[in-house]
This record gives structure tokens, sequence and C-alpha cells, in this order.
């Protein structure tokens, strides 16, 4: 029997990273993960398609290659950047057939109207995700399927994004020899992956620190409700180090990993030896002093997050608290400074199982579960047209024999 594979790719400013997961019950098992640094994206947008098409070709090959080679023909990938923007839609229909409930196809027409908002020539819609509906008189339904009732109702957050960065994305990975069967933003993929039912019930509040953006993701009775990207993320706090401390880029970073921590009262009282920038001598640097260059950008990042919160008005909803996730979420010191700078309980947001444990794929580990969801609706409206075929047949059997009949 065929596997069923899906491939999750996420581009980000720094490296792609990748999750092979083979479908099975309708429910992803990650098999292999790949990283490669990536030059080719910038604050989310692609800027140069071969470079990047060759790091998510890097990245999908040593995810591959983890799980013995199989051949992919799915890939869902991710999207994100400044550009995307949030939006509410709503809009009522009448229900098709009242006394039997609200359909499927109901439930459709209202969300596609809601989302029918006028937007400029270059932007659409990427997301429609419902936040509630209403059923007559009956306000704060969520879950209207199947209830009786004349007119249906939806309030809808609408996700938006500029078009031609959207297919840059898409080129990059045809570029590297895939097909992309489906997109998601890259911050509601990885909510898919890292929150639980219960803290999205409650409401949470996710933050995805890339390497130039951070991007902001609130979550409230099931639903995803508001995102926004901050433009500062993990390569301004590596670039300040580099500058004040006059050393290379990639030094600064394996000081930032090695040593680095997100708070100077954190930090051990203890010193290292760093190169002069003429690299013919050495000079001595405390911790402390490395830590005081990270905590001034780390308060920053979360003081921009906390404020694009608050311009969204949903400051102060998050019974669940904080989720910090990607590569720079692992920053020592992080989740107890971030703690108390959003005055929310925070922890770190981890994959379930080993194989794609770390932060740094939560995005690409909640792609799969997306594809996963696809391959399921594929399969189940096989089945439906399965099912129905039989008695298509027949009524064409009964048509070629007896004509047409007039009204049917």
């Amino acid at each position: 029997m065929e596997r069923t594979l899906v491939l999750g790719i996420d581009a980000g400013s720094a490296k792609v990273a990748v999750t092979l997961a083979e479908i099975a019950g309708g429910e992803p098992h990650i098999i292999g993960v790949g990283l490669a640094p990536c030059q080719g994206v910038r604050k989310g947008l692609v800027v140069d398609l071969a470079a990047t098409a060759g790091a998510i070709h890097e990245a999908a090959a040593k995810a591959c290659e983890m799980a013995g080679n199989p051949s992919v023909i799915r890939s869902v990938v991710s999207v994100s950047g400044p550009h995307i923007l949030s939006l509410t839609g709503s809009a009522e229909v009448a229900i098709t057939r009242p006394a039997q409930g609200v359909s499927p196809e109901d439930i459709r027409r209202v969300l596609d109207q809601a989302a029918a908002v006028e937007l400029a020539p270059q932007r659409e819609v990427i997301h429609v995700v419902p936040r509630s509906y209403r059923v007559d008189g009956a306000e704060g339904v969520m879950e209207p399927l199947g209830l009786a009732g004349r007119m249906l109702a939806a309030e809808a957050h609408l996700i938006t994004g500029e078009k031609l960065p959207l297919r840059n994305h898409f080129r990059a990975v045809a570029e590297a020899g895939l097909e992309v069967t489906d997109y998601q933003l890259g911050i509601r993929a990885a909510g898919a992956a890292v929150l639980s039912r219960q803290e999205k019930e409650a409401g949470v509040l996710l933050l995805d620190i890339g390497a130039e953006t951070t991007a902001v993701a609130v979550y409230d009775r099931g639903y995803l409700w508001h995102v926004s990207v901050v433009p500062v993320g993990g390569a301004h706090i590596t670039g300040d180090i580099a500058s004040v401390l006059r050393t290379p880029v990639a030094t600064a970073e394996q000081l930032k990993i090695e040593r680095g921590w997100a708070a100077t009262n954190l930090a051990p009282d203890t010193r290292f030896e760093l190169p002069t920038p003429s690299g013919l001598n050495t000079r001595e640097v405390a911790d402390r002093q490395l830590a005081a260059i990270i905590d001034s950008r780390v308060q920053e990042i979360l003081s921009l997050a906390a404020s694009q919160v608050k311009q969204s008005g949903y400051a102060g909803l998050f019974p669940a608290g904080l989720v910090l996730i990607g590569g720079g979420s692992q920053l020592r010191g992080l989740v107890p400074v971030a703690a108390d700078c959003l005055s929310l309980t925070t922890r770190l947001g981890t994959v379930a199982g080993p194989v794609a444990a770390g932060p740094e794929f939560a995005t690409a580990a909640g792609l799969v579960y997306f594809g996963a969801r696809q391959v399921t609706d594929e399969v189940a409206v096989a089945a439906e047209t399965e099912r129905r075929a039989p008695w298509t047949r027949i009524k064409d059997w009964f048509k070629g024999l007896f004509g047409q009949q007039p009204g049917m």
C-alpha cells in the first residue's frame, strides 16, 4: 500500500526547517526533520529565489534521508512577513433547510460572505478563521452544524497578505523541485503543533521569535483571533553584540548561543576572553556585560509584542499564559524574563514526540497537521463520490432508457 507523506516547509530569515510526516489514521507522524541555513529570506520575504530554493532543497533532502529517502509529492509551506494583517468580517445568510439544521454548505456560504471585504488590489485573504456564530437569537455559538434555525450569522478573523510575496514563497518551493499543495500562516501552523485545545479555549498568547521578525498570535475560545508581526528578532540581538563588542557576526552568534542570558541579573559573575578587533591580542569581557547588551534588545522585542497585543484590544485575556517558540526562544533565561515583562505564566512551546521536539521546528511540525487535514478531506470526498456512484449510474441508465423527464 502506498504511503501518504507530507513535507512541512518553514523558510525563515536564518534557516529553513522541514518536517516529513507519514499520514496514518488522519494523523501526522513525523519521521524526519531537516535544517539548512538560509540567506535568501529577509523579514519573512523571499529576496533571493535561488538561495531560498537551495536551502529548501537541502533541508528537505535531510528530512527525507532521515526517513530512508521516500518519494514525496505533497508539501505545505509557511508564509509570513510584515505584510500580514488581520481584519474582522461578518455576514448573515438564510439557512437552506431550517428544520434540518445548519449544513456544511450553509457554513461555507456565510464564511465566504464574511470574507468578501474590500481590499487593495495587491492584497488577498489568506485564511478565514471563524470566531463565533449566531443562529437566530442564539449568540456565541461555536459549532453551529446541525442546529435548527432560519438565519446563520458569523464573525470571522480574516488574515490577509500581499499577493506577490506569497507567490515568491511558492516559486522558491517549485524551484527546489517540490509541489505546494497547501500553505498556512506560519504562526497559525505553529499554534496547531504546540498549543493544547484547553489553552486555545481559555485564551493564550503565542510569540514566535525568529531571526528578523517576531510573530504575535492571540487565541481565544478555541480560535485564532489576532495576528501581527514585529520587525525585530534574534538576529538583532546578534547584531548588537557584534557592534558593541566589535567582533564578527559569526562570533557574536556563537556568544549569544553559548554564553548569552536574557537579563543582566541572571548572568553569572564570570568573564571570558575575546580576541581584539585586530586578532593579535585578547581581552576580557564580563558575562554580565554580554547579558546587558542582550537584555536591552529582549526588552524591546517583548515591549513591542505587548504593544501589538494592546492595540489589538485583547490585552489581559490570557488565562493560559504565554507560549514562546522560534529559534530566538532558546535564549537562556527568556522564559522568566518574558513572564515578568508581560505578567503572564510562560513556557516554551514544544512539539509532541522526540523527532521534532525543538522550538525551531514548531512551525514546520504544525504545517504537516494541516497537510494531514487536507488528506483526510480528500479521502472523505472520494468516499462520498464512491458511495454516490452506483445511484448516479442507475439514474443515468433510467435517463437513457426513458429520456429526461421535464422538471427533473
